[in-house]
């Protein structure tokens, strides 16, 4: 007996088949690379920041290890960043430093913020 061969036998794929799923994986895909894009610009956001907040630490440690009496207003620049002090005696026993520093916007580069920290330093003899 023969056997023959039926001509509706599937072996594979059909073209539609393999168009659908290279469509639906190209959308994965892209909204993959999207979504890594937004976390690799965050991340240098987030750098930037901290870059930021590190300078200021900086300048507020050294202000402090020159301790009372010891610190005139000044500034300074660093990585490109304004950072100026100014010190006010509050009374007899202790000094008021204003550190101001200027950072530009993360969204718009051309706005520049101004952020103000406020140090004591007092007489380490106080009674």
């Amino acid at each position: 007996m023969r056997q023959s061969i039926r001509s509706n036998d599937r072996d594979g794929f059909s073209l539609i088949e393999i168009l659908v799923s290279v469509s639906l994986l190209s959308l994965v895909l892209m909204g993959l690379s999207g979504a890594a894009a937004l976390g690799l610009s965050q991340m240098a956001k987030a750098r930037q920041d901290l870059q930021y907040s590190a300078d200021v630490q900086q300048v507020t440690d050294s202000l402090i290890a020159k301790g009372y009496k010891n610190v005139a207003s000044g500034s300074a620049t660093i990585r490109g960043r304004s950072v100026a002090w100014t010190v006010t005696t509050v009374n007899a026993k202790s000094q008021q430093i204003a550190v101001v520093a200027q950072r530009r916007g993360l969204a718009n580069a051309s706005i520049m913020y101004v952020d103000t920290v406020t140090l004591y330093l007092a007489d380490p003899n106080v009674q």
